[in-house]
């Protein structure tokens, strides 16, 4: 079988090749899945380049998130051979997405809704699934209440406008460019600040009338999630989800007991099967009810891998897909 993989840490174009080797073969919690679709994202760049801190060394299999269908089950992993799931690859132990077959772990494993296409299914545990546990389930974001989403025009952050307006909220976005304050106001954003211009903090004020937010989804982290939490509300909740700017958040224990705020993580995988359940049914409806689209907005070939990693800098905005079957890619097509 093909897979992508570096032998060194670099710039895609060049540490990225194609290689030939064996089918993985599943341990205990483990599948392997035959690849339909791989989502692109961010991270898979960070960990080409040696900033990832899940692969601290090389090699590097890239493809974090993906959508397939299950060839061999494991001991222990919850679905059978046949079956459609979505989720995390085992890049983190060389056996990542980008390839014509994948280990996917039981952990944050779910069958993939019949209401997504291929395209849309490859990152949606970690775009919408977590925007939902972590805006639901630990942020418990009220209808009426203000969200600030750290980073909007990203498949997180766009994921986070699109549930929070889904879930009543008014939605303040950040973005550091005009056409990427654009793409959070198509994706539903009530406000957006444009960092290259607007202060943050400030600006924040002036939108709430000096309350600040109730909710900060922050996919961001360094200085901006410094600069937000100087705007958080009373009983206000904070959501670390991603690090773009290359470092997390650092919550101050000060601040957290005296500006009497909370921070807490979310992840897609650390839930209860009970929240998993909830969260899934949820996103069906919307999903239904068109209340949430993913914004799949670049498609890119089995052998164009360096380059549909390379463009998650800069510019881009919403979710990259990798297609490897005949289906996903009559689906990109259309």
């Amino acid at each position: 079988m093909k897979r992508w993989q570096a032998s060194e840490f670099g710039m895609p174009h060049a540490v990225l090749k194609m290689a030939e080797v064996a089918q993985p073969e599943p341990g205990p919690q483990e599948a392997r899945v035959r690849v339909l679709a791989a989502s692109v994202g961010l991270p898979d760049l960070m960990m080409v380049q040696g900033r990832y801190p899940l692969v601290p060394t090389p090699p590097v299999s890239p493809g974090q998130e993906i959508v397939g269908i299950v060839d061999k089950p494991g001991p222990g992993y919850p679905f059978p051979a046949g079956t459609r799931v979505m989720g995390n690859s085992r890049f983190d132990a060389g056996a990542g997405g980008l390839a014509e077959y994948a280990l996917s772990p039981s952990v944050g494993a779910i069958p993939a809704l019949p209401e997504l296409t291929d395209s849309q299914a490859a990152g949606f545990p970690g775009s919408f699934h977590i925007a939902h546990i972590g805006l639901f389930h630990r942020a418990a974001i009220k209808p009426g209440e203000t969200l600030l989403v750290l980073g909007g025009s990203g498949r997180t952050g766009s994921a986070a406008i699109q549930l929070g307006k889904a879930l009543g909220a008014t939605v303040i976005a950040t973005a550091r460019s005009q056409d990427k304050a654009r793409f959070c106001r198509l994706q539903g954003a009530d406000h957006v600040i444009n960092l290259s211009e607007q202060p943050l903090a400030d600006t924040v004020r002036d939108l709430t009338n000096g309350r600040g937010s109730d909710v900060i989804y922050d996919t961001v982290g360094g200085e901006t999630y410094d600069q937000a939490t100087q705007v958080v509300s009373r009983g206000g909740r904070v959501l670390l989800v991603g690090f773009s700017s290359g470092k997390l958040g650092q919550p101050n224990p000060q601040s957290l007991l005296f500006d009497d705020y909370s921070v807490s993580g979310a992840l897609s995988v650390f839930r209860s099967d009970t929240e998993r359940d909830e969260t899934l049914s949820t996103l069906s409806d919307f999903l239904r009810r068109g209340s949430i689209t993913p914004p799949v907005t670049d498609h890119y070939t089995f052998d164009a891998v360096p380059t549909a990693i390379a463009s998650r800098s800069g510019g881009a905005v919403g979710q990259a897909v990798v297609t490897l079957s005949s289906t996903a890619g009559l689906e990109a097509a259309s």
